[in-house]
């Protein structure tokens, strides 16, 4: 059954694949620029370096860029064996290259059993560790095959995703279950994963390694953005469409009561940004580009690079919680949070709903429904600088409560590297 499952799971993603690559080609040379960034790598044709034969080997393999600096601080944990990291993004990639103690890393091959199978008896890991979400039937079986001990860490499936895990339930039960271990985040998802396995005894509660992040060195001052200390800044991050027209309006009415405001925004999508700034140029609102910014009018800050919204969420006074007014789920609230910031969002945090619940119920964020209430609460704030520390305060401890996943996920992860 597994065999059969893998072939026809191979032979759809080859049929999805087609079209893709063909819009890819189609679609603008920065598109073709990121497919075909380090494209020997996809194809499994990436030069793999000798290992240390007297070490184990632990391959980690992570999506994008959170995911990425969420593993940053377990790798000096595992540095006494030898560490390979793969990534699907460009970005990912780039941020892992600078990561000490990391023996080999690259993009991951396309999840198709030749790629995979070549690259997983090229380096026949003693343990391959999947981040969150990263469920690749190819790899998983592979890896099972060279006899590899496969560990999920920081394992979610979220409400949204849930319903089509349940539909496909039996496929995804047959790979799932070749997992030695999975630890996962919450009891949220501690639950979806035993319905779908049918099984509870290679699943735990360890927490979510992402609290245990140091965010605190990645700081900036106001003044190198060219803000003055008395301004009042608001960043939205991981906007999605519509969410910054709600804003825009927002700001434009409250701009004359507070003069010194300021509003920097972070779409999720960057190839959206010129498409926003449109939206602000159409309401006669100033903005300025995040590559273009000088010291002039700047009331409006568009990020249209990626990797700096976490530091920007050092020198704000209040920060949005993209993806939540709209059904898209929400974003990451842990790194403005872990920066004593007060949260806000909608109703829409279905892709956190722990993090969110934790927040709502530790006083560390307000939960709007619609504009009007979105405004109320941006007034109440911005009028009452102790209630912005307080409630900052507060998603700063709701971080620090849940801190010490990555210790319980490295005593699982030597359990199975001694084994």
């Amino acid at each position: 059954m597994t065999k059969l499952l893998l072939a026809l799971y191979n032979c759809l993603l080859l049929v999805f694949l087609i079209p893709i690559l063909l819009a890819i080609v189609l679609s603008g040379k920065k598109n073709r620029q990121d497919f075909f960034y380090c494209i020997n790598e996809r194809l499994s044709l990436g030069k793999i370096p000798k290992f240390d034969k007297n070490k184990k080997k632990i391959w980690i393999h992570c999506a994008s860029l959170g995911e990425a600096k969420a593993v940053e601080p377990v790798i000096p944990y595992l540095r006494q064996h030898n560490v390979i990291v793969t990534t699907i993004t460009k970005s990912a990639r780039e941020y892992v290259s600078k990561i000490k103690d990391i023996t080999y890393f690259s993009l991951i091959p396309v999840d198709l059993y030749p790629f995979i199978s070549k690259i997983m008896n090229k380096i026949k890991p003693d343990v391959l560790i999947l981040i969150e979400t990263e469920f690749w039937p190819s790899m998983i079986y592979c890896a099972n095959t060279v006899g590899t001990k496969i560990i999920t860490v920081n394992g979610r499936i979220s409400k949204s995703a849930f319903g089509y895990y349940k539909i496909t339930a039996l496929f995804w039960r047959t790979f799932l279950r070749l997992i030695d271990y999975i630890s996962v985040r919450n009891e949220q998802d501690y639950e979806r994963f035993a319905r779908i396995l049918k099984n509870k005894d290679s699943i735990a509660v360890t927490g979510n390694i992402k609290y245990d992040r140091d965010f605190t060195k990645e700081k900036i001052l106001r003044e190198s953005l060219f803000y003055k200390e008395d301004d009042l800044i608001i960043t939205a991050g991981s906007t999605r469409e519509n969410e910054e027209e709600i804003l825009a309006d927002v700001f434009k009415e409250l701009k004359n009561e507070f003069p010194n405001l300021k509003l920097i925004i972070a779409p999720r999508h960057i190839s959206r940004v010129s498409e926003i700034d449109g939206l602000f140029q159409k309401k006669q609102l100033n903005t300025m580009l995040f590559t273009k910014l000088t010291s002039g009018n700047k009331d409006i800050l568009l990020i249209d690079v990626f990797g700096k919204l976490q530091t920007i969420y050092s020198i704000s006074d209040i920060v949005f919680v993209g993806g939540s007014i709209v059904k898209s789920g929400g974003q990451n609230p842990i790194e403005p949070s872990a920066y004593s910031k007060p949260l806000i969002f909608g109703r829409y945090m279905f892709n956190f709903e722990n993090e969110a619940k934790l927040l709502k119920e530790n006083g560390g964020a307000f939960e709007v429904c619609g504009k009007q209430d979105l405004k109320d609460t941006i007034i109440k704030l911005l009028k009452d600088k102790s209630l912005r520390a307080q409630t900052g305060q507060k998603a700063f401890n709701v971080v620090k409560m849940q801190k010490g996943a990555i210790e319980a996920n490295i005593k699982i992860i030597e359990k199975y590297l001694n084994e």
